[in-house]
C-alpha cells in the first residue's frame, strides 16, 4: 500500500474519531436525565407535578420532557423540586444580569441547577457551585427570575417576592407573578409599565430595561451572544 494512501486512511480514522466526540458532547449538552425526584410547574397559574424519572432534551431549538412515554414541550418556565427544598432547574439557556456591575450580563446553560441555602443563591452543577448576588436571570423574552428579595407593584397592589420567586410580563397586557416563599400565582391585568425592585436596582419588565444610580440600560435579548458564566 502506497504512502499516501495510508496517510489519508488514517486521515479519515481520525475525523471520525473527531465526529464521534462531537456527537457525544453535543448529546450529552442536549440531554439531562434525573432520576427519582418530585418535581413541579407553573402553566397559566395551574400547578402540574412529575413523579419518578424524566429526561429533558433539545431538539431543533425545542425542549422536552420525557415522563412515563409521555413528551411535554416546555418553555423557559423554571421547573421546581418538591422533594428537594428550594431547588429549581431551567428548561432553556437564561441570562443572568448584574446591574451594580454596570449591567454586565452572562448565559447560564439549560438544565442548570439553583439552590437556596442560608439566604444565598447557588449555581450548581454536578461538580461546582458558585454564589450569585445582586443579580437576576432573564429569558430575553418574557421572563425574570429573582435571586434576592423583590418587590411589585401592578394596579396598585405590592407584591413582595422571596428568592427563586419570578414573573412574566406581556407588554400591555399583564403580568402572572409566582411567590417561591407562599407558592401562590396571580395573573393580573394591566396596560401600565411594570417594575420590579429590590433594594439596589429597578427593573422595568415592559420594555426590559434596568435603572441603577439614575442610568437606563436595555437588557440583551439574544441570549446565544452572551459569554457562558463561569464558575
Amino acid at each position: 500500500m502506497r504512502k499516501e494512501n495510508i496517510i489519508k486512511i488514517l486521515l479519515v480514522i481520525i475525523l471520525l474519531f473527531i465526529i464521534l466526540i462531537v456527537a457525544f458532547w453535543l448529546k450529552t449538552l442536549n440531554t439531562e436525565i434525573i432520576e427519582n425526584h418530585s418535581f413541579y410547574q407553573y402553566f397559566f397559574g395551574k400547578k402540574v407535578e412529575y413523579d419518578g424519572n424524566f429526561k429533558l432534551t433539545r431538539k431543533n431549538d425545542i425542549t422536552e420532557l420525557e415522563i412515563k412515554d409521555k413528551q411535554i414541550q416546555l418553555d423557559s418556565t423554571p421547573i421546581y423540586y418538591k422533594d428537594i427544598e428550594n431547588q429549581v432547574i431551567f428548561p432553556e439557556d437564561m441570562a443572568i444580569v448584574y446591574p451594580l456591575s454596570s449591567g454586565l450580563m452572562y448565559r447560564i446553560n439549560r438544565f442548570s441547577n439553583m439552590k437556596l441555602e442560608n439566604e444565598t443563591v447557588y449555581l450548581k452543577n454536578k461538580e461546582q457551585e458558585k454564589s450569585l448576588q445582586n443579580s437576576f436571570l432573564f429569558d430575553g423574552n418574557d421572563l425574570y427570575f429573582f435571586l434576592e428579595n423583590t418587590k411589585i407593584e401592578v394596579n396598585g397592589s405590592l407584591y413582595e417576592l422571596s428568592p427563586l420567586s419570578y414573573a412574566i410580563v406581556r407588554y400591555g397586557e399583564g403580568i402572572e407573578i409566582y411567590n417561591k416563599q407562599q407558592d401562590s400565582y396571580s395573573i393580573i391585568e394591566t396596560q401600565e409599565d411594570i417594575y420590579a425592585k429590590t433594594a439596589d436596582y429597578t427593573i422595568n419588565m415592559s420594555i426590559d430595561s434596568i435603572n441603577y444610580k439614575d442610568k437606563d440600560q436595555l437588557l440583551i435579548k439574544k441570549i446565544e451572544y452572551l459569554q457562558n458564566i463561569e464558575m
